[in-house]
């Protein structure tokens, strides 16, 4: 099962349209919020008449159609409380194979990772991630393993009350044994403490302890023996406190070396017969559980320390037979050296000097290949981390532009639906609007036969007719009869024909006839007039040529009508086009620019 990044955003689109679905009903309850708000929407789209809340009603249906997407988009991205727990039983098998020291891999863990990043609890969050750290650390890759128990700690929540306080402390836990073996014992210090701290949050006393103890092997490292020693004996106190005499005796076996390094042997021995007799690695004979010789390395110092050398002797041997290391191989022949040079034994001192020279180099480079490895695993780890965050900026912008795509295609789709339910109500309001206005007209005529009698009706119908008119505005005929419409009509009327006679014969236009240019263009090309008073002074000869020529005469005809001569016409709507449009032209440049103004 694969779970995409992209579902957060998908999720988010949900969000998205159920917030539109719930806010559109509210906002429709205002008349006045709903007018406000698509009156410049509507002026936008050349409709300037008069917008009421009961043509914008019919708006709420689209609360429905937002419904049925969210509903579909939340079954294809959600999951259900089923998946959750299924996922959640197959990722606490995984955990108990951890436990178990059981193999498992990267991939088994990164599909649950992905899931719980986007269903998941803090507390499922963290888990996946400390398992996914615990996959890499199993196969070597310990700076991929710490970036992933560094995400674990950012998902935990700490300050809800189921917080997994226990988990929480394993994940610091493991960062420090990180660190530990990176050797960087400072840092390995802060997250001991982490861990600690979390652990008795937690409650779980007997993890707190070990913690604990892991503070005093960092104190030591920093030749601080004194802390590692102080830090021994107050946990090995608790553990006893608290009811674990086996985890006491061994945490005070490694205080044993240091007190033998510092001369407190009366101490030492205490430490020894205790970790001996209760901490549960030696058996009946005395001898320590295998791969613990290490242990005889300690001993032997002791008794060669308070100078009982045969029993010191008895205690290296024994390391060199039975530790088959390197390490115990160098302690064993060195604790012998040692020895050999108290009995003045040159002959052995020289034999187990070169053998532990041996045993040395031995230990030596295989601590090199150790520290190359990790080296190398540093190194994949910061080249891994460049593609990594490279394919993470890539995926970032992905999911960025898919999200601002799928908010601007859903605004587009409600402003267009919007605009053009509006369009098609306004319009058939102003076709009735046009009807009525034609039927009281007639009736009006009819009344006024009688004038006297009817006076009331009249001065009514005339109110009503100004009303009508003022409703149906200047932009009424463009938007009920379109564009291609207005054109038509415009050449069908009387005024126009007369203008092309005029035109025909090369006659030039008197006042009155300009009082039918202008009455043209302000009811058949309303937003024209609106431009062409804006950029020229009313009345200018330049202002007549554009008017002619948004009535599509030609330059030879508005010279005529003009009386001035077509190259004066020819310079004039060069000069037109180059301040109107800053660009070079003729005539028919200027007149094709100007017949896209309405």
């Amino acid at each position: 099962m694969k779970y995409r990044q992209n579902d957060a955003i998908v999720c988010h689109f949900v969000v998205f349209v159920v917030c539109w679905g719930a806010l559109l009903p509210q906002v429709f309850l205002d008349e006045a919020v709903v007018v406000t708000c698509l009156r410049p929407l509507f002026y936008i789209f050349s409709v300037k008449s008069d917008i009421t809340f009961r043509n914008i009603l019919y708006f709420c249906t689209m609360r429905h159609l937002l419904t049925v997407i969210a509903i579909l988009l939340a079954f294809a991205c959600c999951t259900t409380e089923a998946d959750r727990s299924r996922m959640r039983a197959e990722l606490d098998s995984i955990n108990q194979r951890n436990r178990n020291d059981q193999p498992f891999t990267v991939a088994d863990v990164e599909p649950y990772v992905q899931f719980f990043d986007n269903h998941g609890t803090p507390n499922d969050r963290l888990l996946a991630h400390y398992l996914l750290g615990r996959a890499y650390h199993e196969h070597g890759e310990a700076p991929m393993a710490l970036q992933c128990y560094q995400e674990a700690t950012e998902r935990a929540d700490t300050t809800a009350t189921d917080c997994d306080y226990k988990q929480l402390s394993r994940v610091y836990g493991q960062m420090a044994d990180i660190f530990y073996y990176q050797g960087l014992y400072r840092q390995e210090l802060v997250y001991q403490l982490l861990a600690t701290k979390y652990a008795w949050k937690g409650e779980d006393t007997l993890a707190a302890l070990m913690c604990r103890e892991q503070e005093s092997f960092a104190y030591a490292r920093l030749s601080n023996t004194d802390s590692a020693i102080a830090i021994i004996d107050d946990v090995a106190e608790k553990y006893l406190e608290y009811g674990y005499p086996s985890y006491s005796a061994v945490s005070l076996g490694t205080n044993i070396l240091r007190l033998l390094d510092k001369g407190d042997y009366m101490k030492a021995k205490k430490n020894m017969d205790i970790y001996e007799s209760q901490s549960g690695y030696f058996d009946s004979v005395g001898n320590i559980e295998t791969g613990r010789e290490i242990y005889y390395k300690a001993k032997g110092r002791y008794y060669l320390y308070i100078g009982i050398l045969d029993s010191a002797e008895y205690w290296f041997r024994k390391e060199l037979r039975d530790g088959k290391d390197f390490d115990n191989q160098d302690a064993g022949a060195k604790g012998l050296v040692e020895l050999y040079q108290r009995l003045h034994q040159s002959d052995s001192v020289a034999k187990y000097s070169v053998y532990a020279y041996a045993m040395s180099d031995s230990a030596y480079a295989r601590r090199t290949t150790k520290e190359v490895e990790r080296m190398q695993a540093m190194y994949d780890y910061t080249r891994h981390q460049e593609i990594a965050h490279k394919e993470s900026v890539r995926a970032d912008l992905a999911n960025d532009r898919l999200l601002i795509s799928l908010i601007v295609l859903l605004t587009v789709f409600l402003v267009s639906s919007w605009l053009y339910i509006a369009r098609k109500k306004v319009i058939e309001s102003l076709k009735n609007a046009e009807i009525e206005l034609n039927e009281i007209s007639i009736e009006n005529l009819a009344l006024k036969q009688d004038a006297d009698a009817n006076r009331q009706l009249i001065t009514e119908n005339e109110k009503r007719i100004k009303q009508l008119e003022k409703k149906l505005g200047k932009y009424g005929k463009l938007i009920f009869f379109g564009a291609e419409r207005m054109e038509n009509d415009l050449k069908k009327s009387a005024n126009y024909q007369l203008l092309q006679v005029f035109a025909y014969k090369g006659q030039k236009l008197s006042e009155s006839h300009w009082d039918i240019v202008n009455n043209l263009i302000n009811e058949y090309y309303p937003g024209f007039y609106d431009f062409i008073v804006l950029n020229m002074a009313i009345d200018s000869r330049e202002y007549k040529i554009c008017l002619l020529l948004r009535l599509h005469f030609k330059a030879s005809e508005i010279a005529n009508m003009l009386a001035v001569t077509p190259p004066y016409i020819s310079k004039t709507c060069t000069e037109i086009l180059e301040s109107l449009y800053g660009k070079q032209g003729s005539s028919k440049e200027l007149s094709r620019e100007l017949c896209k103004i309405n």
